[in-house]
């Protein structure tokens, strides 16, 4: 007894530090989240299609007026649209969002380690370093207008309520209130799909019946949104979410998972603990349920990592499943005998990789700061410039196309993704040439300016558009004829 308690006043020492590294680090957070400067390109896109339905008008897919190619499920834009009925700013408020769902996921990981494990020490320690991780490695996430991690955080609401000790405390209430949760993150973030495998695999090795029980379920509840999609978005909600055209690269694998080794010693300490327990375990034991959601993370985030435009946030599942593992493996370690040395080094290969990561993080997140308060009042000049000419104006940058009030942008990447496919996007072009707008906003100086296209440059050359306002770093063009 006297040497448990030992080990948990190391795990609680860990827990302690962790949490106050955490805490710090919100202070970059916070500093940046009120800012209207966007934090990343795609601030701007889920804010325009959250203000689309806001007005009602459910174009949200092969729209012929917003020219957004949207390949998101529907369920966040209406959850943002009601906030933004409510006067709420989109993008603001959805990085407020993105930060309370990174907090209840960590919640979640600390009370699925307290179901699997009874060790109250080792889930808040875990969560703490998920948190730390979280808001250094994969801090871009962190506080952006973003539905990842709301979408995670409804994933683990799943799997905290299909993991018991005991098989049978799986009853029918428990599988739909499972099957529901993985719908709803489903329809606000469609890629993941390793948590509904491992779940699958895992009941199926457990309880045939109850496998077979939770699929149907899980497959009515599929149907009953696709039903309501079609209803409502038409046949286009298919066409755009599961026919989506991106440009595929061998290379990209670098690109998106250049932050793992970040949680390298989460995995180390989880998989190796795991690996250990596999000969005395049971096919029942929830970490069996973990450690195939990390595979499956893995796998699908790599698959995924291949696309154009796919961000680490790809392989968030396997971050979560790694966490969840640690926490398990530290709470093994803890309650297993052995000198209470092993376990602070074991703690400090968690730690480590974000303890060497935090020097260049507070590098980065200092001139992110100075930045964007520079920056601040130079995109008040924009929002306001743009305001005044709003009635058919057409934004190159989403973010200012929302804060200036109008409807109409210009999803630049995937429509350089359509055009590589070699799609025919004639309504954007037909508009251009027809002088649907009368300005145009771009980036660039009056000699050099550029949308990043050079097929919509192209179009807006023969299209006669030519510079008429020069506004610091924002070009405006105007029909000349």
């Amino acid at each position: 007894m006297f040497v448990h308690e030992k080990k948990d006043q190391v795990i609680w020492f860990w827990c302690i530090v962790w949490a106050a590294l955490f805490l710090l680090t919100c202070t970059r957070t916070v500093l940046v989240m009120f800012h209207h400067v966007p934090l990343d390109v795609n601030e701007g896109w889920n804010a325009q299609l959250a203000s689309w339905t806001a007005g009602g008008d459910h174009r949200l897919y092969s729209s012929d007026r917003g020219f957004v190619f949207n390949n998101y499920p529907p369920l966040s834009f209406v959850l943002m649209g009601g906030l933004v009925q409510l006067g709420c700013d989109a993008i603001i408020t959805g990085r407020i969002l993105s930060c309370f769902s990174v907090l209840v996921s960590a919640v979640l990981i600390a009370r699925i380690i307290r179901i699997v494990t009874g060790t109250l020490p080792a889930a808040l320690a875990t969560a703490s370093l998920f948190l730390l991780t979280a808001n250094t490695a994969f801090h871009g996430y962190f506080g952006m207008n973003d539905p990842q991690w709301l979408a995670q955080a409804l994933m683990l609401g799943a799997l905290c309520v299909m993991i018991s000790r005991k098989t049978i405390e799986l009853t029918g209430q428990r599988l739909f209130c499972c099957a529901f949760l993985i719908v709803l993150g489903g329809f606000t973030k469609h890629n993941l799909v390793a948590l509904p495998f491992a779940m699958f695999i895992w009941l199926f090795c457990v309880d045939l019946k109850k496998a077979v029980l939770w699929s149907v379920i899980l497959g009515l509840l599929l149907a009953a949104g696709f039903v309501i999609c079609y209803e409502v978005y038409g046949i286009s909600f298919f066409r755009d979410v599961f026919l989506h055209q991106r440009v595929i690269r061998l290379g990209r694998v670098i690109h998106s998972v250049r932050q793992l080794p970040f949680m390298g010693g989460m995995l180390l300490v989880g998989v190796g603990v795991f690996v250990q327990r596999w000969r005395s375990m049971d096919r029942r034991d929830p970490s069996v349920l973990v450690m195939l959601f990390l595979v499956f993370g893995c796998l699908f985030g790599f698959l995924e990592s291949l696309g154009e435009g796919v961000d680490y946030n790809c392989m968030f599942d396997a971050f979560v499943a790694a966490s969840i593992l640690c926490g398990i493996g530290l709470a093994c370690l803890s309650g297993s005998e052995g000198k209470r040395k092993k376990l602070v080094q074991v703690c400090w290969v968690m730690a480590l990789p974000v303890l060497c990561l935090l020097p260049l993080w507070g590098m980065t997140s200092y001139q992110e700061v100075q930045t964007v308060r520079l920056k601040d009042n130079e995109w008040q000049i924009y929002i306001q410039s743009l305001r005044m000419r709003n009635t058919s104006l057409l934004c190159t940058d989403m973010a200012l196309c929302y804060w200036a009030d109008s409807r109409d942008a210009i999803d630049r990447f995937n429509l350089s993704q359509a055009l590589k496919k070699n799609e025919e996007v004639v309504f954007l072009r037909e508009m251009i040439i027809h002088h649907r707008f009368s300005v145009v906003q771009l980036y660039g100086t009056m000699a050099h300016y550029s949308s990043g296209n050079i097929i919509f440059d192209s179009w807006l050359a023969k299209a006669g558009y030519r510079p008429v306002m020069d506004n610091g770093e924002m070009i405006l063009l105007g029909y000349i004829r």
